[in-house]
């Protein structure tokens, strides 16, 4: 696409995400921010989601136990 710099526009998602990755205490508060981040920039269909929910659904009925 003319005038579009996919490299520009990549670095600056990593300038806009980096202080809140960078400022993340913890395992929890880290994946909280990927998600965010995966939110804004995976649409609704990528199998990521997918895969994403099956691997925390087996974890946690493992750990929680049926629901």
């Amino acid at each position: 696409m003319p005038g579009k710099d996919p490299a520009r526009s990549k670095r600056l998602q990593a300038e806009l995400w980096a202080p809140r990755i960078n400022a993340v205490e913890g395992h929890r508060a880290y994946v909280v921010v990927l998600i965010d981040m995966a939110r804004a920039r995976l649409p609704e269909d990528d199998p990521m989601w997918e895969a994403l929910a099956g691997q925390l659904g087996q974890y946690l009925r493992q750990s929680l136990g049926e629901w």
